[in-house]
């Protein structure tokens, strides 16, 4: 029988990539709100976000090399009212970098002024390496064995979380892992 408990299988959360979110720009008072899965891609803390930041803060994350390109796309969705579709890469006050997809869409008040843009962001997974990838599904499978209490199976999932980031570093990082020694 095996006696491991839940306690002792602990990965660190900032390990795995952020999930899509959801972010909304109110073009009146040039205020963006954005939920925490946004925050994360992008390296602010969630309640900055979710508490309103004004618009500049959030496009000063974008890639100088992408600037000018999302710049056009989000004045034509705004003028045209068409959707917006666009990958960039972010860089976050920690110098780390993400390639996003972002969808959203500007929305007109009853005299048919631009008022809303609202949208959603997500981190480009086809872009990551096949290494991440393999982090990233094993990781998952790892969270699904522990909400089900599958002890035996979340340890074996943690031991390979440790060997991909062992491969991908070179040394290992049990100190993420820490029922690993």
């Amino acid at each position: 029988m095996d006696t491991t408990t839940k306690d002792e299988i602990l990965v660190d959360k900032s390990l795995s990539v952020p999930d899509a979110g959801i972010f909304s720009w109110v073009l009146g008072t040039d205020t963006i709100y954005a939920d925490a899965a946004v925050a994360a891609l992008l390296g602010f803390e969630a309640r900055q976000l979710e508490s309103g930041q004004p618009i500049t803060s959030f496009l000063d994350r974008i890639d100088p090399k992408d600037k000018a390109k999302i710049a056009r796309a989000i004045h034509e969705a705004i003028v045209t009212g068409g959707a917006y579709q666009q990958d960039y890469r972010v860089i976050r006050p920690d110098g780390t970098s993400v390639e996003v997809a972002a969808f959203g869409r500007c929305f007109r008040d009853a005299s048919g002024t631009p008022s809303h843009y609202a949208g959603i962001i997500c981190p480009r997974i086809d872009r990551r390496s096949a290494q991440e990838n393999m982090f990233w599904h094993c990781f998952q499978a790892y969270e699904i064995a522990r909400n089900a209490k599958q002890w035996e199976m979340a340890k074996v999932l943690e031991k390979a979380l440790h060997q991909c980031c062992q491969d991908a570093t070179g040394s290992g990082i049990t100190s993420h892992f820490p029922s690993i020694h």
